[in-house]
C-alpha cells in the first residue's frame, strides 16, 4: 500500500486536504473517508487502513482547518465547508481517479456535510454511489434542561472565543477553528435543521435516493440514537439501519468514538461498511 497527500485549492480560499491509502491493486471505486468536527484524519487512519487493507482506494478528507487543511475563512459556519470544502474534494478525486462515481463514508460531521450538500445540490447524487454515516445526528444532542445548558455554553463560548478550542470539549483530536459549531448548537437547542436562509434540510433528505447506510452507537452522547435515527426516517431510500447496541447483539453499547477506533471498532463496526460497500 501506498499513501500520498494532496491539498485542493478552494475557489473560496484555503485548500482540503487528502490523505490517499491506495492498495497495490484497487478495487472497485474510490471510498472517501471524511471526520468530523474537533476532529482530523487521525481519528478516522483505523477505518481508513481497514477499508485499504480490503483492497479500496481510500481517501482520508480533512476539511475545514482540520489537520492539513486550511479552512477558508474563521468565520464559517457548519453550512460553508459542505457546500465549498465537499465539492473541491469529490471533484479532484474523481477528476484524478477517473471514476465518475465513489463511495461517501463518515463519522459525525463528516456525514452532515455530505447531507447538507446533496441536499442543497441533488446533481451531485450522481457522483455518490453509497453514503454511509457513523455517529451522525444534528437535532437530539439537547434532551433536558442539563444537555441544553451545556449545549447553550458550548455555543456561547465559541463565539465569544470565534473557535472552539480543544480544552472546552476534548472529545476530538483537535478544536474546531471556526465558528461552525455555533450553529450545530443552535440546531440542536431547536430540534430543527434550518439553514441560515430558512432551507429545511431534514425535509430535503427524502430526494437522497442513493443507498445509504447509518450507524448509531447505543451509548453516544454526541450524536444520540433518537437524533441518528430521525436522519436515518428522513432519507429517501433504499437505506439500512444498525443500532450498536447489546440488545442488537454487539459486544457493547458503542460512545461515539468507540464506532471508529478499536478492536471492536475493527471487528464489529468496519465489516458492516466494508459488506455495504461491496454488495452495492
Amino acid at each position: 500500500m501506498t499513501q500520498e497527500t494532496h491539498l485542493v485549492p478552494m475557489q473560496g480560499g484555503g485548500h482540503v486536504a487528502l490523505h490517499r491509502y491506495k492498495p497495490a491493486k484497487p478495487e472497485g471505486l474510490p471510498v472517501v473517508v471524511a471526520h468530523g468536527t474537533l476532529s482530523n484524519q487521525l481519528a478516522v487512519e483505523h477505518l481508513g487502513s481497514f477499508l485499504a487493507e480490503q483492497g479500496f482506494d481510500t481517501w482520508l478528507l480533512e476539511w475545514g482547518g482540520h489537520g492539513h487543511a486550511k479552512p477558508a475563512h474563521r468565520k464559517q459556519n457548519f453550512e460553508y465547508p459542505a457546500l465549498n470544502d465537499l465539492p473541491a474534494a469529490i471533484d479532484f478525486i474523481v477528476q484524478y481517479t477517473g471514476f465518475e462515481q465513489l463511495h461517501w463514508t463518515s463519522h459525525s460531521g463528516g456525514g452532515l456535510l455530505a447531507l447538507m450538500l446533496l441536499a442543497r445540490q441533488p446533481q451531485r447524487l450522481a457522483q455518490i454511489k453509497t453514503l454511509s454515516l457513523i455517529g451522525a445526528q444534528v437535532t437530539d444532542a439537547a434532551p433536558n434542561l442539563k444537555e441544553k445548558m451545556r449545549v447553550a455554553a458550548l455555543g456561547t463560548l465559541t463565539r465569544l472565543f470565534g473557535r472552539t478550542p480543544r480544552k472546552l470539549v476534548p472529545i476530538g483530536p483537535e478544536g474546531e477553528p471556526t465558528l461552525l459549531l455555533v450553529q450545530w448548537c443552535k440546531w440542536n437547542l431547536s430540534g430543527r435543521w434550518k439553514g441560515t436562509d430558512g432551507f429545511d434540510y431534514l425535509a430535503a433528505l427524502k430526494q437522497i435516493n442513493v443507498p445509504s447506510l447509518v450507524i448509531a452507537g447505543g451509548r453516544d452522547e454526541v450524536a444520540p440514537t433518537k437524533g441518528c435515527r430521525r436522519i436515518y426516517e428522513a432519507l429517501g431510500g433504499p437505506k439500512t439501519w444498525h443500532e450498536c447496541t447489546v440488545k442488537q447483539g454487539f459486544s457493547k453499547d458503542f460512545s461515539h468514538s468507540q464506532m471508529i477506533r478499536g478492536e471492536a471498532a475493527k471487528t464489529e463496526v468496519f465489516p458492516l461498511l466494508q459488506r455495504f460497500i461491496q454488495a452495492a
